[in-house]
């Protein structure tokens, strides 16, 4: 054998294609899974995010909401704890001084009514039997039925136009003394001592028919319908329960005529009212602008 042929022969090699594993294969489509799934949770982060903002708007509101409720609240207990706290003083000081039982009674009314603990219906009853029991010390002429009826009419109109039914007493006690048919030397009539040549208009304005001074002003309900609403008409014009009371005596003209020229204004008439009125709600008269004040606070 040729020497050639005994060396042997260069061994071809052999190379082999390695085939792509699955990542690989797969990969442009899981990057776009992936930023496609990462989108996706941007998304819902961005909505996630945009909903507790609007959720903390309206948490924001709400709470102030909360604030200006609570500040008004305070407010009215603040308030209200000063006409509590006043009437609880006055209370101490009738203690000490041994207060009545009329005194008594009205410090309690107040505090049950400061405090929301009396029905209308109590408070109207309450009133119309001292309405009654003043009447009555007052004019034993009349009949229990009358009486009844008029005590119901003073409560009832009084409370419409925002009075104490215990004012309109004091007013019908000094003009009249409750005495239903009453006529003055001025002609003025009934309870409430109304004047004939106002009673008219006064009647009308209010839908009361005209059947003559004698026949309308001697009925009871309608004669305190005219009275208060014409106390009340004053009370309007001078914003003060005293310049009103004297108003109902001498006139409004007589009245804002002093006060142009910064005349001295009597006051005798508003006293005596007042003075019954401090009585018949059981305090001195020396506190009698201090239970006005509070009343027209209310």
């Amino acid at each position: 054998m040729n020497k050639i042929d005994k060396e042997e022969k260069p061994k071809k090699s052999k190379t082999k294609t390695k085939k792509p594993g699955i990542l690989e294969s797969h990969f442009n489509t899981i990057v776009v899974i992936f930023l496609a799934a990462l989108l996706l949770l941007l998304i819902i982060s961005q909505v996630e995010i945009y909903q507790l903002r609007q959720s903390m708007t309206d948490l924001s509101i709400f709470y102030q909401d909360i604030i200006d409720n609570n500040m008004h609240l305070r407010d009215k207990i603040i308030e209200q704890n000063e006409k509590i706290d006043l009437v609880n003083r006055q209370f101490d000081n009738y203690r000490r001084e041994r207060i009545t039982r009329d005194q008594f009674t009205e410090i309690y009314m107040q505090l049950q009514e400061l405090t929301g603990m009396v029905s209308e219906e109590n408070k109207r009853e309450f009133y119309i039997s001292r309405i009654v029991n003043i009447i009555s010390n007052n004019n034993n002429q009349l009949e229990s039925e009358t009486i009844y009826e008029i005590a119901k009419n003073i409560y009832e109109i009084s409370i419409k136009y925002n009075f104490n039914p215990l004012l309109t007493c004091a007013l019908i006690k000094i003009e009249s003394n409750f005495i239903v048919d009453s006529v003055s030397d001025s002609y003025a009539f009934g309870l409430c001592q109304v004047r004939r040549f106002i009673a008219r208009e006064l009647a009308e304005n209010i839908g009361i028919k005209w059947d003559g001074a004698e026949k309308t002003l001697f009925n009871p309900e309608k004669n305190i319908k005219i009275g208060i609403h014409y106390l009340s008409l004053l009370y309007d014009d001078f914003g003060d329960m005293k310049l009103a009371l004297t108003a109902y005596n001498y006139g409004p003209f007589k009245v804002q005529e002093l006060m142009s020229q910064q005349g001295e204004i009597p006051n005798n008439y508003s006293e005596k009212v007042l003075d019954y009125y401090a009585q018949y709600r059981g305090f001195d008269i020396e506190q009698i602008d201090e239970i006005l004040y509070r009343e027209m606070e209310e």
